[in-house]
């Protein structure tokens, strides 16, 4: 074993045990997470401390220690674990390095706080004179200053960040082609359920709200990762992998959960997962981010076919929910549907709750999108099966959105779910929102992602789990409309 590893495993035991090293000093190798709405910070820290034995509140005091000294205190919350390559390894966060000195009164005191919870640790650490002083960020060899961001940090030579990968974990029933490029690897055939991995690169230029890509008036004939949102890798993996790995960034570092996205028609598989890693990294989202993709055609041309599409893949949809459902016990799932997927994600909601009822409990958020969903069958059929058991469901829908009213021309002028205005629907147990006011693409369908307005709305439904009534202090006003009900809107500027 070389010095490196052999330092690496002594650090690793040290952070689990709290075996004490030289003359009454302790290291202990952790990783810690500091989160707040606008910021996920994850960091590798090498925690000195002398005079005191603090091995039992170690991963606690270095979080809050990594808050207070390096993080200006940014940090609503703060998690800290024994250190796992993994989850923050040296590919993934900044290195930190802080030795302190305590007496053993002074460990007293911290241990004391932490006993008694509701923030007493993190004001013990700002209160002892023996913690207050400065500390500087020791990066890894070559890494500059990072800015807050979840994902992977890729740097240039000078330690300047180009961009960042984010994970995104897939289930798909999509067929395998035969091509070799990431982007190429599932077509729009229906096919056996699978499992993977995505990288996803955003560029340090990305705008919340954007899926930057190439431009012919721009001169840009191929897609950059300096520049533009691409997917950059895939990799398959067999279920219990699938499941281990996403099980473990649910759960690490104060239970971030689950994040699954499902996206609608027109969309092929390299679109869906830009669109699943934007998301993550606009939300700040520092769990596991799923992706469902069923075999849309990716095609404008193609509308009945994905409709059908749709309609085939509810019990593979079904069967990955209620497997994420029992995946990580205490660890919150939240789903976001667009379009013709709120088709996929309903239905198939509502047949896992008929098999079990108790998996609804697993389930915090349910955004429903501009859903291409009759407007009829979700009031008679799907709301009543699904709202109320479970996740709080939330309703974007917007009088602009040209292409539901096209759908809507397809199927007889039945309204659909996602359109406002006088059918905009109403219902006990269902927040719904009216995006009409927020500036769109030309379509105006993709507000859920492309609006920066909708994305910090969404950033308190997922990362605060606001209802809509304590979102109005932010983004929101709230409608009571004499033949409709109450519901909100955005508000204009």
């Amino acid at each position: 074993m070389s010095t490196c590893a052999a330092r690496l495993l002594f650090l690793t035991l040290l952070a689990a045990t709290g075996a004490w090293t030289g003359a009454g000093a302790a290291e202990f190798d952790l990783c810690v997470r500091g989160t707040s709405l606008e910021e996920t910070r994850t960091a590798r820290l090498l925690l000195t401390v002398t005079g005191a034995d603090v091995a039992r509140i170690a991963p606690r005091l270095g979080a809050e220690l990594a808050n207070h000294r390096f993080w200006s205190d940014s940090a609503d919350e703060v998690y800290g674990a024994a250190y796992d390559a993994e989850l923050c390894g040296d590919a993934v966060a900044p290195q930190l390095e802080l030795s302190i000195a305590l007496s053993a009164a002074e460990a007293g005191q911290l241990q004391a706080a932490d006993e008694r919870g509701g923030g007493g640790l993190r004001a013990a650490v700002a209160a002892l004179p023996a913690l207050a002083a400065p500390a500087t960020t020791v990066h890894r060899k070559g890494l500059g200053e990072l800015e807050p961001d979840v994902g992977e940090p890729i740097v240039d030579a000078a330690g300047r960040v180009r961009y960042h990968l984010m994970r995104v974990y897939y289930a798909t029933d999509r067929q395998r082609t035969t091509a070799d490029a990431a982007e190429r690897h599932y077509g729009g055939d229906r096919g056996p359920l699978a499992f993977g991995v995505v990288n996803v690169a955003l560029p340090r230029s990305h705008e919340r709200g954007k899926l930057e890509s190439p431009s012919i008036l721009r001169l840009e004939f191929s897609a950059d990762p300096d520049k533009h949102v691409v997917l950059q890798s895939l990799t398959e993996l067999g279920v219990d992998r699938w499941r281990a790995e996403v099980a473990k960034r649910a759960a690490a570092l104060g239970k971030p959960g689950i994040l699954v996205f499902v996206h609608g028609y027109d969309t092929d598989f390299a679109d869906a997962a830009l669109r699943a890693g934007q998301l993550a990294f606009d939300l700040k989202f520092g769990g596991a981010t799923v992706l469902f993709s069923w075999p849309s055609r990716g095609s404008i041309l193609d509308y009945t076919v994905d409709e059908q599409s749709a309609e085939w893949s509810v019990p593979d949809m079904q069967a990955v929910l209620a497997s994420l459902a029992v995946l990580a016990p205490g660890t919150p799932i939240y789903v976001i549907a667009h379009s013709m997927g709120n088709r996929v994600a309903t239905r198939a909601f509502k047949a896992m709750l008929e098999k079990d009822r108790s998996q609804g409990a697993a389930f915090r958020e349910l955004v429903l999108a501009a859903p291409d969903v009759d407007a009829d069958v979700f009031r008679r059929e799907i709301g009543p099966a699904i709202l109320g058991m479970g996740p709080r469901v939330t309703l974007y829908a917007s009088s602009n959105d040209k292409a539901l009213a096209a759908s809507r021309g397809v199927h007889g002028g039945y309204h659909r779910l996602g359109e406002s205005g006088k059918d905009l629907v109403i219902l006990k147990n269902l927040d719904t929102v009216d995006a009409s006011g927020v500036s769109t693409e030309m379509l105006g369908h993709s507000y859920y992602g492309d609006s920066g307005t909708v994305m910090s709305d969404l950033m308190y439904l997922i990362r605060k789990s606001l209802p809509a009534e304590d979102r109005e202090r932010f983004a929101l006003e709230r409608v009571k409309d004499a033949a409709l009900g109450l519901y909100w809107r955005f508000k204009t500027r």
